[in-house]
């Protein structure tokens, strides 16, 4: 049961990382830059990170041969897995596990916080994905040799020929895919073999763990629109435009700045919630609940919020034109104009 709730669990927490979200902006004001290829090789070949969300904490050793072992500690307990990583054309880390993430890969940016061993791993929309620690080699055990395979002995043809002996029968040759292999740009084997990468134009067909590992299914329309609205929880500066947030649980969520643009928000519980500067333009808040909502800044043009609760809101600079307040309870709101 863990093991098929485990990645749902994952993929739900992955944006929700710390107690005070960082953006790549933050990181940059910092004086932070993201790695380049070689540097990330640096940091994770040979050697384990530490990742830190919300409601999920996990060791991952980053073997050299491009394969990963994972032991995570979540909420619900302990669970492990395993896949394969690598290092993409756009300097980006990128995990696939067998059972995490439903099997898919995902590629992250990686900020160093400086004059420390922490780094923060962003996804390509700007969210925050992990809060990480780097330690040395394998320092939670995670690797084990892989078994050697054993040869099965099979006797009917001995038997039939009347040996006394076992013959063994080999094994059949392996079936090869009609498919052609697809050209992918990852840089892990070229930076073991020392080559320099930063001159590569097309490295060719990769055959890192990352691309190889068995295909597992994808989630399924409810449980990735169970995860948007757990991620939309805690999610400053996120693209969610278009997303369908109906009737989502999202009191007190810090959505601040966040694109909504076009998203369907009814019904949606948005008490105190943080949509300062927050793109809402033409979105739909039909009989949403916002009392004591921070609106500030926020682009409410063509918004439709017929039906909802806007008591004591702040409005304060917000844009409204053409926005519909039809039956919205409106008492004590803040900078309507």
């Amino acid at each position: 049961m863990l093991s098929r709730l485990f990645p749902f669990i994952l993929l739900c927490t992955l944006l929700l990382a710390g107690c005070a979200p960082v953006t790549q902006n933050q990181m940059a004001a910092k004086g932070s830059t993201p790695l380049t290829a070689k540097q990330i090789f640096a940091l994770v070949s040979g050697n384990t990170l530490y990742m830190e969300a919300m409601s999920f904490n996990a060791h991952m050793y980053f073997q050299p041969d491009g394969s990963i072992t994972a032991r995570a500690e979540s909420i619900t307990g302990d669970d492990t897995d395993k896949g394969g990583w690598d290092i993409n054309g756009e300097n980006q880390l990128c995990l696939k596990f067998k059972v995490w993430y439903y099997g898919e890969m995902r590629c992250y940016a990686v900020y160093p916080d400086t004059g420390t061993n922490n780094y923060a791993l962003f996804q390509n929309s700007g969210a925050l994905a992990y809060n990480a620690k780097s330690l040395t080699g394998d320092s939670a055990h995670l690797y084990k040799p892989p078994k050697s395979p054993q040869k099965n002995t099979y006797l009917r043809e001995s038997l039939a020929t009347g040996q006394t002996s076992p013959t063994p029968v080999p094994p059949s040759p392996p079936q090869q895919s009609a498919e052609p292999p697809q050209k992918a740009t990852y840089l892990r084997e070229s930076l073991a073999a020392g080559q320099d990468v930063s001159s590569q134009q097309d490295p060719g067909v990769s055959t890192s763990p990352v691309q190889s590992e068995e295909a597992m299914p994808v989630a399924t329309d409810e449980e990735m629109e169970h995860t948007v609205k757990s991620m939309a929880k805690n999610c400053p500066g996120c693209n969610l435009a278009k997303s369908d947030l109906r009737q989502a649980d999202l009191i007190g969520a810090n959505l601040k700045g966040a694109y909504l643009q076009g998203a369907d928000l009814s019904r949606a519980n948005l008490r105190r919630a943080n949509l300062e500067d927050a793109n809402l333009k033409g979105a739909t808040l039909l009989n949403s609940n916002l009392p004591g909502a921070n609106l500030k800044g926020a682009d409410l043009t063509d918004a439709d919020l017929s039906g909802a609760n806007l008591i004591k809101a702040d409005l304060t600079g917000a844009k409204t034109e053409n926005m519909i307040l039809n039956n919205a309870l409106l008492e004590g709101v803040r900078g309507l104009k």
